[in-house]
């Protein structure tokens, strides 16, 4: 298991999502779209200061998140005797393809596909 801690960079940039400042919101997606997310914690906090000469107000975000990285396998997947390439085409489609190879002669072709999944 592992934690992962962030805070919003600026909040000027909450509403921005044009400008250089990524919002809190884009940076946690991007950091869990390849991990495993166990649980996700959010903390917002203003503070206020003030006195004759000056106001100031303070906003802070910040994210814990509790992750593991996704495993993969790495599986062949064995093709005899294809008529058409339509179904190696559709296999190689829908997964993370690591290497094809084909062995054989011209009629007779055996096509192993080599692909990564995640667990």
């Amino acid at each position: 298991m592992k934690v992962k801690i962030m805070h919003q960079v600026d909040w000027r940039g909450w509403d921005d999502r044009k400008g250089k400042v990524p919002l809190l919101e884009d940076q946690v997606n991007e950091f869990i779209a390849d991990k495993e997310v166990i649980d996700i914690k959010y903390s917002n906090s203003i503070s206020m200061a003030a006195n004759q000469e000056m106001s100031d107000t303070d906003h802070d975000e910040s994210v814990l998140i509790i992750y593991e990285d996704k495993l993969s396998t790495i599986k062949q997947k064995t093709f005899e005797y294809v008529s058409n390439d339509s179904e190696i085409n559709d296999f190689t489609k829908k997964h993370d393809v690591i290497k094809i190879e084909h062995f054989g002669a011209l009629d007779d072709v055996t096509t192993i596909i080599t692909y990564k999944e995640d667990n």
